[in-house]
């Protein structure tokens, strides 16, 4: 699962199943968490 799902206050059930892919939101702006993934 993510890494940061311990302490994140977001952190849903899929947090602690699987690790989320690195997305790029912004030019050289990367993030690693499934609320930011488009649905």
């Amino acid at each position: 699962g993510c890494r940061f799902h311990p302490r994140c206050p977001y952190t849903m059930d899929i947090c602690r199943r699987e690790e989320p892919p690195l997305v790029e939101m912004d030019k050289d702006h990367f993030v690693a968490c499934w609320l930011y993934m488009k649905r």
